[in-house]
């Protein structure tokens, strides 16, 4: 029986073994199917206490050392004493726990200076103190801090709206001077005189919810606002001299500040833009001539214009528009989008063919943004809804460029270049605005 009892078991373990060999082989996702998931796509306000957390979560190794540090300090002082107190006690320990005091108050000594020393810990600070991102604090870099934070167990791809307090940033030369508004001492005063109260200062403090007095100041001075309208206000800040700015838009209930939408990719949270740029003006972005006296210049209608095309002559050039270096370290999945918009380039041959052979996109991991080495580039398909009719000042959208063959890159630059010849009476010209490297 007991080898009859021996051969069904074995069959049964055999028969067992196959059928999870073959859901292996066959299905090998089959369990994942069974997991739960946690894929995220919300919005977020972010609270003056999710500043705080930023900081101490920046602050944390050096904090957590520091109270390692003072608890044995405590304990080495209490045993010093005991020691003293004891008659009984070998005195020769007093000595060792001397020496281990003032190491200890050495490394105190020295933590505490990290945090009012080391930029990133001092940085973490003025977070704390101001509850606001600006030009050098940027959110960007802190958001994915605190979402790490509050969303650790989201699954990859989750993406989160964020609205966040910010100053002194926006492109203010895009709201019209008519929504430029100005905080008053009248209207400090009429925001309250109470204890941390804009009246009792004119003008706020880092104490104060300032958002929530614009609010209020909006609504009072433009109460029949459409969504998306935009505003900006000055306002003294912390003292009768220093004036900062915020620019609001409405979103049908209240006056919100800035937001920028971050996903989790690779682990980490990531702002989805990866650049922005050529908007208000050419700001990191280096024009290249190599050839003709023209270059790339920004034009005051807002937009980086290149044309060979001068006093009804026509110029040889090749001049390139070189974006500042990218990151793709942590990327997957990103795109390049543009606006645009050429004409001109020689009415006697079919457009776009002439368009492509004088307007190009290129990319690098190997550019210095200085200089210009063809062998480090490589060209970028433009697709063919991507390029303008040429019969026309319209701008058009370019259509997105895929730069996913780039991902886990670092010093990525993309390039705008723009070819003319004197010879062939081609020098068209070419406006670019709106560049928008995004991460999907």
């Amino acid at each position: 029986m007991k080898k009859i009892y021996f051969l069904v078991s074995a069959a049964l373990l055999a028969l067992f073994t196959s059928c999870e060999d073959f859901n292996q082989k066959n299905f090998p996702d089959l369990d994942l199917e069974a997991k739960p998931t946690n894929l995220v796509t919300i919005t977020y306000e972010m609270t003056a206490a999710d500043f705080t957390t930023i900081a101490n979560t920046i602050k944390k190794p050096v904090t957590d050392s520091l109270a390692t540090n003072n608890a044995s300090l405590t304990k080495a002082k209490a045993d010093l004493a005991k020691i003293k107190a004891d008659p009984l006690a070998n005195k020769a320990d007093t000595t060792a726990l001397k020496v281990k005091i003032d190491a200890l108050n050495t490394e105190i000594t020295r933590l505490n200076g990290r945090l009012t020393s080391v930029p990133a810990y001092v940085n973490a600070t003025k977070i704390d103190q101001n509850k606001f991102f600006d030009e050098t604090l940027k959110a960007k870099d802190y958001i994915p801090v605190l979402l790490a934070q509050k969303f650790n167990i989201v699954d990859a791809n989750s993406s989160i709206k964020v609205t966040y307090d910010m100053v002194n940033q926006n492109d203010t030369s895009a709201v019209s001077t008519t929504n430029k508004l100005t905080v008053t001492d009248a209207d400090f005063l009429q925001m309250g005189s109470g204890t941390n109260q804009p009246g009792r200062t004119l003008n706020f403090t880092p104490a104060m919810n300032i958002m929530y007095y614009l609010n209020l100041y909006l609504k009072s001075k433009s109460p029949y606002a459409a969504v998306n309208e935009t505003r900006m206000v000055r306002y003294k800040f912390n003292s009768s001299t220093t004036v900062q700015y915020r620019v609001l838009s409405f979103n049908g209930t209240d006056w919100k500040c800035a937001n920028s939408q971050f996903a989790l990719k690779k682990g980490k949270w990531q702002d989805v833009v990866i650049l922005k740029a050529l908007i208000d003006g050419i700001g990191d972005f280096k024009a290249i001539s190599i050839k003709g006296d023209q270059v790339w210049a920004w034009n005051s209608y807002k937009y980086m214009l290149m044309t060979g095309y001068v006093s009804g002559s026509y110029f040889d050039n090749e001049d390139w528009l070189v974006s500042p270096a990218m990151n793709f370290a942590e990327r997957i999945n990103p795109w390049l989008n543009f606006t645009h918009v050429g004409r001109y380039f020689n009415a006697g041959a079919p457009v776009p063919e002439s368009m492509k052979k004088a307007i190009s996109i290129w990319i690098s991991t190997k550019s210095d943004g200085n200089t210009i080495n063809p062998d480090d580039w490589t060209k970028l398909e433009i697709p063919a809804a991507g390029y303008p009719s040429g019969l026309n000042w319209t701008f058009i959208p370019s259509t997105g460029i895929n730069l996913s063959a780039y991902a886990g890159k670092t010093n990525v630059r993309i390039a705008f270049k723009y070819l003319s010849s004197a010879a062939d009476n081609a020098a068209g010209s070419w406006e670019v605005k709106n560049v928008l490297v995004t991460e999907e």
